[in-house]
């Protein structure tokens, strides 16, 4: 089993990992474009294969961010530039719990962002909620 490292992330990737949580925070939806890498990876728990790029990360997290409800990062963990997010919310009344994986690259910017939840029944609800609204859009 692999070591976790939990030494102190380089200062432009606690910069972004700030970032972030503050744009979660507030909603701030307009300046996450700033934060992420061109080529971002968004992994869903909803698909197997990522889906790429600036635009559509945002496009699903607007929507996602809008079905749940009292979302609350509890603790984090961090290697390199690495950071891991516990996450708990609530889908139409249905807890859910979670981790978000997030990479930085050099400049602070988000390269991967992993989303890993439970339970599944509740992951369905969520996904089958944010495929109706993007399906509406």
């Amino acid at each position: 089993m692999a070591d976790i490292h939990t030494d102190q992330p380089p200062e432009a990737a606690q910069a972004g990992i700030t970032e972030w949580r503050r744009i979660v925070a507030e909603l701030d939806w307009e300046r996450l474009p700033e934060l992420l890498a061109e080529n971002v990876s968004y992994r869903s728990p909803a698909a197997f294969e990522p889906y790429q790029g600036k635009d559509t990360m945002v496009a699903i997290l607007r929507i996602v961010f809008g079905i749940m409800e009292d979302f609350t990062y509890l603790r984090h963990f961090s290697s390199g530039t690495g950071f891991v997010l516990e996450f708990s919310t609530r889908v139409d009344g249905e807890r859910l719990s979670g981790a978000d994986f997030v990479e930085f690259d050099e400049d602070g910017k988000i390269t991967d962002f992993m989303v890993m939840m439970r339970p599944a029944g509740a992951v369905e609800l969520l996904s089958s909620e944010a495929a109706r609204r993007m399906a509406a859009d």
